[in-house]
């Protein structure tokens, strides 16, 4: 008999399961045991509390640092200000290289490949583009050879192998947020810029400049995925902040775009009777009332509760669209007198006011005091120097009589090309404007691109209209709504809807295409209107006139009304001047208009 024994199959099998084991074994003991840097990097303006599993630090503002982490689920939690910022599980792998923890995604950060050449200096052999990696709050980046810090100009012989070597730079754009969201929202990466915007929104909702981002966020994901993405988004934040005026107003100012204006109505209403003492709500539901109901409502509000800034500020406006000027001004003293925090936001229709009262003077005066004030301590944005100028009636900084004028230009010229802020001054007032100085403007910079508008609505239409086929959500920041509403019912009128619908939607109109085309066919009246502005419902009312001419009937009224309401030069009074009047069809050259 043989003796007993193990087959050689046998054998070869035991031997592989041992081997599975064993890999099991040590991939699990270094799942539990690795450890991988982990790159934390503040980008915003405020100091940050991080709890990284075990380890809890403060992340100064602006600043980053370098953290072992262990391998495996990570639960990692953000305080700031006010409370949690962020709380998620994050993911180490046991890939090796970097990973980035960047805090809400905030800080512009991107990676790119340095090539050295022999005997060159880096650049001078053509690079990848960029990889960016902001709006994004965790990921693994890999191999980073200069972490954050400039790479040097050159490497030693040793150092480089062959005729090119390249190495891995992990950097940092200026300007915080704001270029993390141009990036994403240059690059067409739209749903990650309005995530991004989003989740800022509702850890700071005071951001510096988040008023104006969160809508122009939404405005350009309903372009990209249309407008029940916005919808969705801004509905989710009314639900998550039902107290936050400027949510609900984004929820509204979407709900309006959509055509839901009755159902925007009946919610506000439902939800003032289950809260009938709410001031936030009662305010609200004013803001889409037939006019009397709404004025009657803020009335009653302001005299109820006199020490409320809602209902003050929505009143005031609510009467300088009615053209009560006497009565808004009361309210717009008091709002600068008490130091109202949003005065700023309404010191246009304060201006406005003084000069529809015939105190243009008063309000120069009155103007270039807070402007001078501001610009001395803090960033003046370009469109407080195009108020300033409007309000004076020119953009000439010549003579000591203009010294105000070249100090607000001087500050807001601030990093920006040499001598733009001037030229599109001089074009928001329909002055001549220097073609050398605007063609040597970057041409993707969004000063020059209203400008190049702005001039090109000087000319005629037709020629306005071929400037704008290409603007987006971004390019227009400094084109007034009164441009966006004028070139879309021009655009309207010469039977170009496509183009029309457009201007509405990247100027973020409060019109939607539907009221539009009832206030140019003659529908719906421009004084039914009560969400616009004067300088707007000037553009519509010009629009009207020269519907009327190109049909040959009287316009002198129409005009005369036009002229009426534009209080202040822009591009209502540039059209007025210099659009040809339209003849009616069948009108011969050499023909007048009535």
């Amino acid at each position: 008999m043989s003796a007993p024994s193990t087959s050689r199959r046998q054998g070869v099998l035991l031997l592989g399961g041992i081997g599975v084991c064993a890999v099991a074994i040590v991939g699990a003991v270094r799942m539990l045991g690795g450890r991988e840097r982990v790159l934390f990097v503040n980008g915003l303006d405020s100091s940050v509390t991080v709890t990284a599993g075990k380890a809890h630090f403060t992340l100064p503002a602006n600043d980053y640092l370098t953290r072992p982490m262990p391998v495996g689920p990570l639960e990692v939690d953000i305080q700031g200000e006010g409370g949690t910022w962020a709380h998620e599980t994050v993911f180490v792998t046991d890939e090796g290289g970097l990973f980035v923890y960047n805090v809400l995604g905030a800080a512009p950060l991107y990676t790119r490949t340095v090539l050295y050449s022999r005997n060159q200096a880096p650049g001078s052999v053509p690079e990848p583009a960029p990889q960016l990696l902001a709006g994004t709050s965790f990921q693994r980046v890999g191999r980073i050879d200069y972490v954050l810090a400039e790479p040097p100009k050159s490497l030693t012989s040793d150092e480089s192998s062959g005729k090119t070597t390249s190495r891995i730079h992990l950097g940092m754009a200026p300007g915080g947020w704001t270029t993390s969201a141009s990036w994403l929202f240059a690059m067409h990466r739209t749903l990650e810029g309005a995530r991004l915007v989003e989740g800022l929104s509702k850890a700071l909702p005071e951001l510096p400049g988040m008023a104006e981002a969160a809508p122009t966020a939404r405005s350009l994901l309903a372009r990209e995925e249309g407008p029940l993405a916005s919808l969705a988004i801004s509905r989710v934040a009314r639900d998550a902040r039902p107290d936050d005026f400027e949510t609900q107003r984004m929820w509204m100012h979407d709900m309006r775009r959509a055509g839901r204006g009755d159902e925007l109505r009946a919610y506000y209403r439902a939800a003032l009777e289950r809260e009938p003492g709410s001031v936030v709500l009662a305010v609200l539901l004013a803001r889409v009332e037939p006019g009397p109901e709404a004025t009657a409502r803020l009335e009653a509000l302001v005299r109820a509760h006199p020490g409320e800034l809602l209902p003050r500020r929505a009143l005031a406006v609510r009467y300088a669209r009615l053209q009560r000027w006497a009565d808004a001004l009361p309210l717009l003293e008091a709002m600068e007198r008490d130091g109202d925090p949003d005065y700023p936001r309404f010191q246009d229709t304060h201006a406005e006011t003084l000069v529809a009262l015939g105190r243009r003077e008063e309000a120069v005066r009155r103007l270039s005091e807070r402007l001078l004030k501001v610009g001395a301590t803090e960033e003046l944005h370009p469109a407080f120097v195009e108020l300033y100028a409007k309000v004076v009636g020119h953009s000439s900084q010549a003579g000591d009589k203009n010294a105000t004028m070249r100090q607000l230009v001087e500050w807001a010229q601030k990093d920006r090309p040499q001598g733009l802020v001037s030229e599109w001054l001089a074009a928001s007032l329909g002055e001549p404007v220097n073609a050398a100085k605007l063609g040597a403007a970057p041409q993707e910079n969004y000063l020059a691109i209203a400008t190049r508008v702005l001039v090109a609505l000087a000319e005629e239409p037709e020629v306005a209209a071929r400037a704008c086929a290409q603007l987006d959500h971004l390019a227009v920041r400094h084109l007034s709504p009164e441009a966006g509403l004028l070139l879309a019912a021009e655009f309207e009128r010469l039977g170009d809807p496509a183009l029309a619908a457009r201007m509405l939607d990247v100027f973020n109109s409060e019109l939607n295409y539907g009221e539009l085309q009832d206030v140019v066919s003659g529908k719906l009246p421009v004084e039914s209107l009560d969400t616009l502005d004067w300088g707007e419902r000037a553009a519509l009312h010009l629009v009207l006139a020269r519907k009327l001419d190109a049909r040959g009937a009287d316009s002198k009224a129409a005009y005369a009304r036009v002229k009426k309401e534009a209080l202040l030069p822009g591009p209502v009074t540039i059209a007025l001047e210099r659009w040809e009047r339209p003849k009616p069809s069948g009108a011969v050259a050499g023909d007048t208009v009535p």
